[in-house]
């Protein structure tokens, strides 16, 4: 005989048959079990309201205006950053008044004029320029001098004979004709006094060339000059006054001191060799 659907199977707990296989008593147990709170849902309920803040949902909506997705606005809709300004345009250049313009002008041609004055100074105070006040090419009777050229220089004892031991620097030049006959130039040195000092020197020339050298330069030095650095130094400053190189032109190295003239007279260059 096959058992009844009605029949409670023991296998099965109560809590899974539909209500229909449950007793009368078993009804009222599980019904009294679902109407009694569980510990578990009280907790989480406690925590929740706990956690929970009306005001949170006031400022999302403050922070998320209508129609606006509270998603991330993609790279290219971001703000870009503010643009450097170009050197090139007019905004970037401060702006001056008429009255700054022309204080500004005013101050910058003070300062060029004292650069200006201190280096007129400098360069006055050192003066490498030949100090000759002669216009060559220079005429004589029988030739014309092209150019001189003075210096100062230590001397060589092997070869500038007649030189005296004292002098540290003596005065030098180089000559150079432009044309000549026959005759002689004869030189001396003078010194700030106006003394000439040294042996003179005569140099003979014919054809446009000097007989010594046989070429139409030559260079002659004095047998006298400075016997200190510290004078060199001061001439150098022009702080004492100048030598001079005079020359004078006769007719042959044989002819009496009266017979020669003076053609030129110019000042030594303080320029050193």
């Amino acid at each position: 005989m096959e058992p009844s659907s009605d029949k409670k199977d023991p296998k099965i707990p109560p809590s899974q048959r539909a209500p229909g296989e449950l007793g009368p008593e078993e009804r009222e147990f599980w019904a009294s079990d679902e109407d009694e709170p569980q510990e578990n849902d009280e907790l989480e309920g406690g925590l929740e309201d706990e956690d929970y803040d009306p005001l949170d949902d006031d400022l999302d909506e403050e922070m998320t205006p209508e129609g606006v997705s509270a998603e991330p606005a993609p790279a290219s809709e971001k703000a870009t950053p503010p643009l450097v300004p170009d050197p090139d345009s007019e905004s970037f250049l401060p702006s001056f008044t008429r009255k700054e313009v022309l204080w500004l002008g005013a101050l910058g041609v003070a300062v060029l004029g004292v650069i200006i004055y201190s280096v007129s100074l400098f360069f006055g105070a050192i003066n490498t320029s030949t100090p000759d006040q002669v216009d060559f090419p220079v005429k004589g009777d029988n030739l014309v001098i092209r150019e001189i050229e003075t210096y100062w220089r230590k001397p060589n004892r092997e070869t500038d004979l007649g030189v005296r031991l004292s002098a540290k620097f003596i005065p030098a030049a180089d000559i150079e004709l432009k044309q000549s006959g026959s005759g002689a130039l004869r030189f001396f040195f003078e010194n700030p006094e106006g003394d000439r000092v040294g042996d003179s020197v005569t140099l003979a020339f014919s054809g446009g060339s000097f007989d010594k050298s046989g070429s139409e330069t030559a260079s002659f030095n004095g047998t006298s000059g400075l016997v200190d650095i510290g004078d060199y130094n001061d001439y150098l400053s022009e702080k004492v006054h100048l030598w001079y190189l005079i020359a004078m032109e006769g007719p042959g190295l044989r002819a009496k001191g009266s017979e020669f003239k003076e053609i030129l007279r110019m000042r030594i260059s303080p320029k050193r060799r």
